[in-house]
């Protein structure tokens, strides 16, 4: 497996803080995992990485645009129509934003799971310095997360989709019933994008894949 990690601003900061625990679980279940982080998570180091070590599943962490997944710095390294067929016949999961629009549904993956428009964040102001902690990202990330985790366990894209779209829902349930436990803040920011993200979720190819 390769993972990217940039680590450039809050998105991505806390991003790779939460895909940490993917390193250490594909190692527990088998995989190699090849890890770019920072500076490393550019154009020629994931060219090299994926041609030289054919990694089956790839996941990538950052930002993105229909057409494009970025790295380090907003590096482009992954282009429709440029070096797409990196992806040809691969595993993928994209947490960058617009990615699976027309890169996802053109690239030719064995499977894609990514999303179709903007994925949003919210975070605590006072706790940006602990990613884990805060109270305001955990639900969107933890549900996020949850594909990537079910591929590293070596489940399929299918289950890894339905189980991430099942962590969305556990969390809108838990902010829709059990409201009075909430603050009309966490409320009114946090629902409406766990809503959202859920729905721009998206999943292409063959739902049986796995590595």
């Amino acid at each position: 497996m390769l993972i990217t990690m940039p680590d450039f601003d809050l998105p991505t900061s806390y991003i790779t803080k939460w895909s940490e625990k993917l390193v250490k679980i594909g190692e527990k279940n088998g995989l190699t995992p090849i890890v770019l982080k920072g500076k490393n998570v550019n154009k020629n180091h994931i060219t090299y990485s994926i041609m030289s070590k054919n990694p089956k599943l790839l996941i990538f962490n950052g930002h993105g645009s229909s057409d494009s997944i970025t790295g380090q710095d907003n590096e482009p390294i992954i282009i429709l129509g440029e070096n797409d067929n990196l992806l040809e016949s691969k595993i993928i999961h994209a947490f960058a934003c617009n990615s699976a629009k027309d890169l996802g549904f053109k690239c030719r993956a064995e499977s894609f799971i990514g999303y179709n428009d903007w994925f949003w964040l919210c975070m605590d102001r006072f706790g940006t310095n602990r990613p884990l902690d805060d109270k305001f990202a955990q639900p969107l990330l933890e549900s996020a997360i949850e594909a990537p985790l079910q591929l590293v366990k070596r489940n399929t894209t299918g289950e890894a989709f339905e189980k991430s779209q099942q962590k969305y829902q556990e969390w809108i349930d838990k902010f829709t019933i059990s409201s009075s436990k909430y603050t009309t803040e966490e409320l009114q920011l946090i629902l409406p994008l766990l809503t959202w993200n859920k729905s721009i979720q998206v999943i292409h190819g063959n739902r049986n894949a796995k590595r």
